[in-house]
């Protein structure tokens, strides 16, 4: 297991792959309001954006801040990401050469209405998550790069990004203390440092 770092890669790509199958299955399951109301709640009777969510926002040429002030059109344009499952680049990993995860159909659950789609798994130190790590210079500048990977594309082609889905602060979570490098020793008993992927 050396550092750990790999096991918080792993999580966090496979948080972000969860996070695209759940949003796709909240989608085609519910209506925009109710899909408005779970993810923008109200709390005390008032609903107020979270910064990425106000971020979405200015994305989608929406000036408005105030929950409430959102149109029926803008609404479904903040909550319907509409991913098209044939462009998902994101896979899951696991830190182990397993030929037989190379092709996988998720989503059999009779829970999961219907919504089965073909994918694969891919090793931990592939993922672009282990890259970042090992470019990134602070945890606002992981934070950054973990909210620009891009997972798939619009039904209307336009990139779909962690940050439209909402998941990379909770991304830099699991992330944060793997930035840090591990200083370890080798056979012979020198000092080294140990960061990130091979």
């Amino acid at each position: 297991h050396l550092t750990g770092d790999i096991h918080a890669i792993t999580a966090a790509n496979n948080l972000l792959a969860a996070q695209i199958d759940a949003r796709m299955f909240h989608e085609a399951t519910q209506s925009d309001e109710a899909l408005y109301r779970r993810l923008v709640p109200s709390e005390k009777g008032e609903r107020i954006f979270s910064k990425i969510q106000l971020a979405r926002l200015k994305k989608l040429g929406i000036e408005k801040t105030n929950p409430g002030q959102l149109s029926p059109e803008e609404i479904k344009m903040f909550v319907r990401l509409d991913i098209d499952p044939d462009t998902i680049i994101w896979q899951r990993v696991i830190d182990t050469n397993d030929r037989f995860l190379r092709k996988i159909t998720i989503g059999q659950s009779p829970s999961e209405k219907g919504q089965t789609r073909e994918t694969h798994f891919d090793i931990s130190v592939a993922s672009e998550i282990m890259a970042i790590l090992a470019l990134t210079t602070s945890l606002k500048d992981m934070r950054e790069r973990l909210g620009k990977i891009v997972v798939a594309s619009d039904r209307s082609g336009n990139p779909v990004t962690a940050d439209d889905l909402g998941v990379s602060g909770a991304l830099t979570v699991l992330m944060k203390d793997a930035i840090n490098p591990n200083l370890m020793q080798t056979l012979e008993g020198t000092p080294v440092f140990v960061h990130a992927g091979p």
